[in-house]
């Protein structure tokens, strides 16, 4: 015998999204940081760069996911 379900079940991965946004957000920082240092910066200016892209580029990202997660 079987049975159907009357109500679809929505699938929601928030662990992955949230990878997603962190790997990403680590990324960018990782591409800021070698910029600044291929700009023969000092070591701490390229860390302090690389440090806040990453802060920025995870709270736009969290901001977007959460815009997306909203309006689904």
């Amino acid at each position: 015998m079987t049975t159907t379900q009357a109500t679809p079940q929505t699938c929601a991965h928030p662990g992955r999204d949230l990878a997603i946004v962190g790997l990403s957000a680590a990324l960018v920082g990782l591409l800021a940081f070698t910029v600044v240092t291929l700009l023969n910066a000092t070591p701490l200016a390229a860390l302090a760069a690389g440090g806040t892209t990453l802060g920025v580029a995870a709270m736009g990202g969290l901001g977007v996911l959460s815009h997306l997660k909203r309006s689904h």
